[in-house]
C-alpha cells in the first residue's frame, strides 16, 4: 500500500493531466467538467490525500461556512434538542457547527464569543446567560441571533423565542378551572434570565380569577437551578409551616418531579390532593409516576427557525426582528 501524501492543487492537476482551474472546479463543485475528468481528479485525491485550506479560502471569500452555537447547559434535554436541530439544519446547508457549552457562566460565554470571532465564523446563535450583551463581544459585523432568552443588548439583535409567560398563564388557568385555589409557583434564580416573565404569567392568571397570590408568599424561590432535591425540601418546609397547597406550577420538569416527591413524603396524593405542572416536556416527564403534565416549547422548531434566520442574515436577506413561537400544554396524569 502506497503512503499517502498531502498534495497541493498544482500537484493534483499535474497527476490528473488537467488544469489547476479544473481541479478547483471539481473540488468546489463549480463550473463545467466531464464525468471522466471528475473521476481522474477524484482518484488522485483519494489515492494521495488532499485537504483544502479552509482558513485561506475563508479569508479570500469572507466566508468560512462555519457558525457557532452557544448553549448554557448541553446536558439539559431542551438545549440538547435545540443543538441537534441546529446541527441538522446547517449540515444540510453545507455549514460546520461549533457547539459551545457555558455552564451558565457569563465570563465563559464571553470567552466563547471571542473564540468564535477569532475563528471567523459567519454567525452565532446564543442562548445567553448574561443580563447585557455588549458590542465588544465580536470584532466583526456578523449576525447574532438571540435564542430563547432575551438579555438587553446594544446591537439591535434578532430574537427567536417562545412565549413562556403565556404558557405559564395557561397552565395556571387550567388548574384554576380544575378547582385549584391554593396554587403556588416554584422557580429558581435562573428564571431571572427571562425577566420574571414566567412568574408574571402565574400572578396574572391568579389575579384575573380573584385568587390571592404574592411573590413573597406563593412564589418559592429555590437557592440553585432546577434541582429535584431543592424543590422537594423547599416544598416540604412550606407545607409544614401550615400553608395550604392544592396546585403547583414549576419552571422546570425537574422541579415538578422534586415537588411530587415532597408531596409523597407528606402523604399527599397527585393529582387527587395536589395537581402539578412542569415545564419543558423533558424525557423524565413521560416516565415518572404519575406522568407529569408540562409546558412544551418545541425546541426543534426553535432550533430550525433560529438557524434559518441566521442563514438569511448571512446571505443579507431581510428577516423579522422578533419571532415568537407559542407554547402548548401537555396534560398527563399529574393534573387529571
Amino acid at each position: 500500500m502506497k503512503e499517502k501524501k498531502t498534495l497541493s492543487i498544482i500537484d493534483i492537476a499535474r497527476l490528473s493531466g488537467v488544469s489547476t482551474a479544473t481541479v478547483s472546479h471539481v473540488i468546489n463543485k463549480s463550473g463545467r467538467f466531464s464525468k471522466e475528468t471528475e473521476e481522474k481528479v477524484r482518484n488522485v485525491i483519494e489515492r494521495y490525500g488532499y485537504v483544502s485550506n479552509n482558513t485561506a479560502r475563508s479569508l479570500r471569500s469572507s466566508s468560512s461556512h462555519t457558525v457557532g452555537l452557544i448553549l448554557p447547559n448541553i446536558n439539559n434535554d431542551f438545549f440538547s434538542s435545540i443543538a441537534v436541530s441546529v446541527e441538522q439544519f446547517f449540515d444540510s446547508s453545507d455549514y460546520a457547527l461549533f457547539i459551545c457549552n457555558t455552564d451558565n457562566d457569563p465570563q465563559k460565554e464571553r470567552r466563547y464569543f471571542h473564540r468564535l470571532d477569532s475563528m471567523r465564523v459567519d454567525g452565532i446563535i446564543v442562548i445567553s446567560c448574561q443580563k447585557m450583551l455588549e458590542s465588544d463581544l465580536v470584532s466583526r459585523n456578523i449576525p447574532i441571533i438571540l435564542l430563547d432568552r432575551t438579555p438587553m443588548n446594544s446591537m439591535d439583535l434578532c430574537v427567536v423565542t417562545s412565549d413562556p409567560k403565556r404558557g405559564i398563564y395557561e397552565a395556571t388557568s387550567s388548574l384554576i378551572r380544575k378547582g385549584c385555589r391554593n396554587i403556588i409557583f416554584i422557580s429558581s434564580f435562573l428564571a431571572t434570565y427571562v425577566k420574571s416573565d414566567r412568574v408574571d404569567g402565574y400572578l396574572e392568571a391568579m389575579h384575573e380569577h380573584g385568587l390571592p397570590a404574592e411573590r413573597g408568599k406563593t412564589v418559592l424561590q429555590l437557592p440553585q437551578g432546577p434541582s429535584i432535591v431543592h424543590a422537594e425540601t423547599r416544598l416540604i418546609d412550606f407545607i409544614s409551616e401550615g400553608n395550604p397547597v392544592d396546585g403547583i406550577i414549576c419552571t422546570s420538569d425537574n422541579q415538578a418531579i422534586g415537588a411530587m416527591a415532597g408531596l409523597r413524603r407528606l402523604g399527599l396524593k397527585v393529582p387527587q390532593d395536589v395537581k402539578v405542572f412542569g415545564f419543558d416536556n423533558q424525557f423524565q416527564s413521560r416516565i415518572c409516576t404519575p406522568t407529569l403534565s408540562t409546558i412544551e416549547r418545541s425546541p426543534s422548531s426553535l432550533g430550525k427557525i433560529s438557524s434559518q434566520t441566521l442563514l438569511d442574515l448571512i446571505h443579507n436577506k431581510p428577516t423579522e426582528k422578533k419571532i415568537t413561537i407559542s407554547c402548548s400544554l401537555i396534560e398527563r396524569e399529574s393534573t387529571k
